[in-house]
This record gives C-alpha cells, structure tokens and sequence, in this order.
C-alpha cells in the first residue's frame, strides 16, 4: 500500500503518544487509500532540520513548540508559526495546525489553505482525514518533486559538472554561480516537461493567483467591467522603470460561442463533429489572426483577445492595475501570444481587388 510521510511536530509526550495511536488506528482503515508513516519533532529545531532532509507529503504542527531541545519552561510564544511558514514559502505540501491557542497562527497561515484545527478529542483524527482527502494532491506534489530532481540531475551530470572545470569554476561569486545554475536548471526542467507529447490541461494555462509583485507580459487585469492582457513585451517591462505607457489588449468574452459549443456536444454525430472541429480550432489557434483564444480558468473566461481594441496606459498607473490584475498567463503560453500580436501588427494588407472582374479574367 502506498505511504504517505508526515511530519507531527509536537512537544507534549501524552500528545504525541496519542499521535500514535490514531496514526494506528488511520492505518488499520483498509478503506483508506495509503497509510500514515510518523516523523516527530519535539521542537522548532528538529522540525526545520526534518523539512530539510525528508522529502514530507505533509505535516501537522503545534503552535506552541520549544525553540530547541532545552527546558521550554513556561513557553507562551507561537514558534510553530516559524515551521508552517517554511512549509508555506519553502517546502509546499498540505499542512494542519492542531494547537490549544489556534488564535495565535499568523496572519501568513490564516490567509493560506492551512488547515486549523483546535487539540481536543478527536481533533488528532480529524486532521488525518482532512490530510487524507488531499491524497491526489501529495502524490501528484511527490511526483512532480521527482520528475524536477531527474531533470535536474541529468542537467548537472551532462551538462554543469563537465563544465565545471573550464568555466563555471572561474565564477567566483557564489550568488551568481547560483543564479546561472538555478535559471539554467529552471529552463531546462520547463522546456523537458513540457515537450511533445505532453497535453496540456487548461488549468496549465493561467497562474492564479498572480505570483510577481510587479506587473508582466500576460497579466489579467480587470478595468471596470472589462477584462485586458498586457501585451507590452516583457525585454521592455521587466527592466527597472516601466515604458511610460503599458499596452492592453481587450479580452472579448466568449460565452455565447461557448454555450453553442456545448448545446452541439448534447446534439447528434454531425453536430457533435461540427462542435469537436471548432473547439480544436480554438485550441490550437486555428482562428482569425486579429485575436487568440484564451481558454477558461477555475471562473472566469474563455475570451478572445482582440488585437484591434488595444489601448495604452500610463506606466504610472501600474499601482491601479495591480489591485485590478487577477490572473497570469503561464510563461510557456505567452510568447504565443506575443508572436500573434506581432503577426497581426505585421499584416498590413491591401486594397480589395474586384472579384467580377476577376472572373471575367478567368473565363474569358
């Protein structure tokens, strides 16, 4: 039976004795789909150094835990926050507050999707079901990590280790060896995964919330009942002082188009043939240069863009379309996008020519 490794970080022996027996108990339920291996840390020290050697599926963490192993005494401080923040900003998997003062999680905590739940009779087992109902989640988390780690081991081993010796040795600053290492693994690991035949779920598409405290190329940004893209190339937007003005391209809702798509798959063959070949032109960008199709998130969209309502906005109102920006597109999908803005501004066109004449030129 699959394993899933949590961590439990308390201090109280009664409480972790306990701990062990519901973890037990979890694991005599043939109904459940994996079972519980228990890593403990008794304080804040062996916690952090647990986070950093074990790769954890997820964690349980008092609020109240001793610094380190000397005598706590009378220890009022929340230390578990410090452990559920690394796990949070460094580590990512589900995690459960089980504490007697669950008023004392910071703010970073209660705004994320931690669990909090208050140490009473049967909280302990409360907190493995919640945990459990995230099992697709840890195993899909778990498997991600691998694929990472086998991307970027085969980097360093063909690739950074041979050159270690006649170049990346000669950089001597330790931070930006790091950060040649680090962009050059991130490139690689995103460029592998997400080659051919790889599908991607529409999911893929957006980051939500927006992570970059500052604007980018693919933000979503809603202006009073309207929603645009920022379409300003990111060689310009990522420096220092943004351009003085931003370009955004309006993005049209599709909900009618998209209620036909569907009314067509409830309909018979043809129609439902007629609907597949549509939604695959929209997929594939198979449509009108002028726009690109974005696909819908979790609640909201799809939209096409429209490369004709373009308007401009004073880079000194970047503050104003921050509070409005509510999505990103992905980084693999916005060069797309880019480039279709570009091939529309490239088409310049030209004057319709007189079909009957023509088709006199043919037939004659």
């Amino acid at each position: 039976m699959p394993e899933r490794l949590v961590l439990i970080a308390e201090d109280d022996e009664e409480t972790i004795s306990s701990w062990k027996r519901d973890v037990t108990e979890f694991n005599r339920d043939a109904t459940q789909p994996f079972q519980f291996v228990a890593e403990y840390a008794k304080n804040r020290r062996e916690a952090i150094r647990a986070l950093d050697r074990l790769r954890i599926n997820c964690a349980v963490i008092d609020l109240r835990l001793p610094a380190d192993d000397k005598p706590a005494g009378n220890n009022t401080e929340p230390i578990g926050n410090d452990v559920l923040e690394k796990l949070l900003l460094e580590v990512g998997v589900p995690a459960v507050v089980y504490s007697g003062y669950t008023q004392e999680a910071s703010e970073l905590v209660l705004r994320s999707e931690i669990r909090v739940i208050l140490k009473a009779k049967g909280g302990a087992m409360e907190a493995l079901r919640w945990l459990a109902g995230h099992d697709r989640l840890m195993s899909a988390m778990e498997t991600t990590r691998k694929e990472i780690a086998r991307e970027s081991a085969k980097l360093f081993s063909r690739s950074i280790w041979p050159r270690w010796k006649n170049t990346l040795k000669s950089i001597e600053d330790g931070e930006v060896l790091a950060g040649v290492i680090t962009r050059q693994t991130a490139s690689h690991v995103a460029e592998q995964l997400g080659m051919p035949p790889a599908y991607h779920h529409p999911e893929e598409f957006y980051i939500v919330p927006p992570l970059s405290d500052r604007l980018d190329t693919g933000d979503l940004l809603r202006i009073a009942e309207d929603t645009f893209v920022i379409v300003t190339p990111r060689c310009n937007i990522a420096r220092d002082n943004y351009p003085t003005h931003l370009m955004l391209a309006l993005c049209k809702p599709m909900d009618g188009v998209w209620t036909g798509i569907r009314n067509q798959f409830n309909g018979n063959d043809k129609s439902q043939e007629k609907a597949a070949r549509e939604l695959r032109s929209y997929a594939t960008q198979g449509h009108s240069i002028s726009t690109h199709f974005l696909p819908p998130g979790s609640d909201f969209g799809p939209w096409l863009v429209d490369f004709r309502e373009i308007m401009t906005v004073p880079s000194t109102e970047a503050a104003m379309l921050l509070e409005g920006r509510f999505a990103s597109v992905a980084g693999q999908f916005v060069p797309n996008l880019v480039q279709r803005y570009a091939a529309y501004l490239g088409r310049i066109g030209q004057p319709d020519l007189d079909c009957d004449v023509l088709r006199t030129q043919v037939c004659k």
